[in-house]
């Protein structure tokens, strides 16, 4: 049997600190816990773990329209949320037949599958191998990371429903001379996003379905490929403790969700 998570609450920080806690605690454990979850966040631009946010966020844009800025665990370019947004989480145990050992492989038969359930309730979306995401009519509509380690796969994305892409064109568009932040007090390589064309479901799909029609869509092609059911289920006493905890000392604080103002040396390289 596997756990369903629903969404909660919509702090992204919160949001974020709960999703490192599901791997890293389900890592640890001899009984893995094959979970999805469905959450959202208010409006915040999340960045890949590897990113520096001076070249991949207009900050001065998200401050004055109150967008968090926020750092994930996973590795990925960077995405936008908002309540319009649908992000979804697999944490898989890799003794199971139908998990595969490479995240390009969980892409296709996880990421892909979902393309899958999607069309079946009217959504013509196709999987993107070689970006890992899903598109409608060439435009992208997720953006997808995982995480393997210690006999856990974990993948998560977004799922852009009926976003405000106004803002999310904004806050991503990088203004010159932002100061410099490094993402950690190393002079390391700044990975990239890909930039791509964008679009939401409710954009080409009319009547869009509603997010019980998706999460079921989702739910029922998770059912099929893993041979088991899938039931409502909440988090456990450790998986909590080590959310609060990570969300006290890592998703709550500046020097991980933007990094470290850098020198006025360091600038002048």
């Amino acid at each position: 049997m596997w756990r369903l998570l629903e969404e909660e609450g919509t702090d992204v920080y919160r949001n974020l600190a709960v999703e490192e806690a599901l791997a890293r605690v389900n890592a640890e454990m001899d009984e893995k816990m094959n979970t999805v979850r469905f959450w959202r966040s208010k409006r915040a631009v999340v960045v890949g773990r590897f990113q520096c946010v001076h070249k991949e966020v207009n900050m001065a844009f998200c401050k004055q329209n109150d967008i968090a800025i926020a750092r994930r665990f996973t590795g990925g370019g960077t995405v936008f949320h908002d309540e319009e947004n649908l992000n979804f989480s697999i944490c898989l145990d890799q003794k199971e037949p139908y998990v595969s050992r490479t995240l390009n492989e969980m892409y296709w038969n996880f990421v892909g599958g979902i393309a899958g359930a999607l069309r079946e309730i009217g959504i013509p979306a196709t999987f993107d191998s070689h970006r890992s995401c899903l598109r409608i009519k060439g435009r992208k509509i997720t953006g997808t990371a995982g995480w393997i380690k210690h006999g856990i796969t974990f993948i998560h994305g977004t799922l852009l429903i009926n976003s405000d892409l106004g803002l999310l064109k904004q806050s991503l568009r990088v203004p010159p001379n932002q100061p410099i932040y490094l993402r950690d007090n190393r002079r390391i390589r700044c990975l990239g996003s890909k930039r791509d064309v964008v679009t939401c479901i409710a954009n080409e799909v009319s009547p869009c379905p509603s997010d019980f029609e998706i999460k079921n869509a989702i739910k029922a092609f998770l059912e099929r490929i893993s041979e088991n059911t899938i039931e409502l289920g909440g988090l456990t006493d450790e998986e909590e403790e080590r959310a609060e905890s990570l969300y006290r000392t890592r998703y709550s604080q500046p020097e991980w969700n933007l990094g470290t103002l850098a020198s006025d040396q360091i600038q002048g390289e």
